[in-house]
């Protein structure tokens, strides 16, 4: 087996990224989750290439998992003023191979923690509709920092602390949706 490659996406991976998310996305627009990546197109993936810090994770010349940072900056309403981590998905065929959480460690601890300097990150998950998700987040050190019940979910926020001694908790905000 040859190395594992860390590095951005370009927009010369677009096509290949499409179908690693359409097809680790489809169990999740099985329970009736709408977010973005679950509709996700090709214009879709190349425009969150182009704007945003989309990470991924090749094996063997082969795209094998994602994520996406997003920075405050990026947007006039942030979800908040720490990175905001989306679109993270991993073929199914890699599914508990460790392929995400090793994508996830080095999105964590090499991006945001020792190149970036971000004192915390961000995410938001549906808490009803998939709660496997934000239970493995939980376990990964993060928590619950807002929720709202809607449509029949309740989709939560969650931030982890990467530099406890920089962290602000009312940099979290409550998100734009809210």
């Amino acid at each position: 087996m040859s190395d594992d490659i860390f590095r951005l996406a370009t927009v010369e991976d677009a096509s290949e990224l499409l179908k690693l998310v359409n097809s680790a996305f489809q169990p999740i627009r099985q329970l009736d989750i709408d977010w973005p990546s679950t509709r996700a197109d090709i214009q879709m993936v190349s425009e969150n290439i182009e704007h945003h810090s989309a990470i991924v994770l090749e094996r063997d010349g082969k795209l094998i998992s994602t994520i996406t940072i997003r920075f405050p900056w990026e947007s006039e309403t942030p979800p908040s003023k720490y990175p905001f981590v989306w679109w993270f998905a991993t073929l199914p065929e890699y599914k508990g191979q460790g392929a995400g959480s090793k994508l996830l460690t080095y999105v964590e601890e090499k991006v945001l923690r020792d190149m970036l300097k971000a004192p915390a990150l961000t995410l938001g998950t549906s808490a009803r509709k998939h709660p496997w998700l934000a239970d493995m987040y939980r376990r990964r050190g993060y928590e619950v920092y807002f929720e709202q019940e809607k449509d029949g979910d309740i989709g939560v926020m969650m931030h982890k602390v990467l530099i406890p001694e920089r962290f602000n908790p009312t940099l979290l905000g409550a998100p734009s949706w809210a």
